[in-house]
Formats: C-alpha cells, structure tokens, sequence
C-alpha cells in the first residue's frame, strides 16, 4: 500500500508510523518511518533520528517473526540515545522475540531505571518473567534436580488445584 506523503513533515509520519505499529499494521508502519527518515535526510539531517531506528527495527521484527537487522537497529539506537526508555523497550521486545531472553531483561531493567513506571516494559516483564525460586538454590537453575523438581512441583500444584476445585 503506497504511503501518502502530501503536506506531510516527518514528526506527523512518525506519528502515523506508531499508530500502524499499534494496529499491526507492519508493512505500513514500515513504509511510513522509511518515508520520516527520508524526508529528515532531504531536509538536511545526516543521521536518522534514533526513535525512528528503533521503531523501524521493532517493526522489522515484529512483521518476519526473528531478524537480526532489526536487532542490529535498535541495538544501535539504545547504545546512541541510552536516555530513552522507549528504546530499550523496544530493544527488549526485539531481543525476546529473537530468543535473546538475558538481552531482553537487560533492556528492560535499563528501561526501567530511566522510567520506572514504564508502562510497556512493565506488561512484557509482566508477561515473560513468571520463573519460580529455585527447588534447590544452591544448585544452577539448569542442574538435572532443580528441572525435574520444578516439574514435579508444577505437576503437585496442578494436582492440589484440581482437588481443591473438586471439593468445591
């Protein structure tokens, strides 16, 4: 679908950028923040800016499922403005999805300590951090005795749940 750029400047194609973004609409989302960051280029601006990086690297990796240049662009882009929030969020939900779990977290901590209350990164931590204590806590989470206690401990809770619903 072609984008329409009449009496368009780049903030407005941003804008309409993260509104596609929103309605999962990636093919458009892209094609609109390329539009914003070619517009920037025409009106003498060297370099993209860095939000739009970003959100062009989440759209990239949202609409083909892994993708490492939406990695590489939203990596760049927290590393030059590790200021924004946004940016480490988007680099945290573009690392899960690239199965990049430590990264993610990572990014999102940051995130958080620039905006604690973020309401984004605290639904995708809300969402993907749901890990129980450790059966043995001396032992590393991968040892063969803290998986298989961590499945039977989910199997006895999923046993008693099912009791305590009987009962009921």
């Amino acid at each position: 679908m072609p984008v329409d750029l009449s009496n368009s400047t780049s903030e407005e194609l941003f804008q309409r950028a993260l509104d596609s973004l929103e309605n999962k609409q990636y093919q458009q989302c892209i094609a609109l923040l390329q539009a914003a960051m070619e517009m920037e280029k025409q009106e003498g601006s060297p370099n993209p800016r860095m939000k739009h990086l970003s959100y062009l690297g989440l759209a990239l990796t949202l609409s083909q499922g892994r993708s490492e240049e939406g990695q590489k662009m939203c990596e760049q882009a927290a590393s030059r403005e590790f200021y924004d929030a946004d940016l480490f969020c988007n680099l945290g939900i573009v690392s899960l999805r690239n199965r990049r779990r430590k990264q993610a977290f990572e990014a999102f901590r940051k995130g958080l300590v620039l905006r604690p209350k973020h309401r984004r990164i605290v639904e995708e931590l809300s969402r993907h951090e749901r890990r129980e204590p450790l059966v043995f806590s001396n032992l590393p989470r991968d040892h063969f005795l803290n998986v298989m206690g961590g499945k039977i401990r989910w199997r006895l809770r999923l046993l008693f749940s099912r009791d305590s619903l009987a009962s009921d």
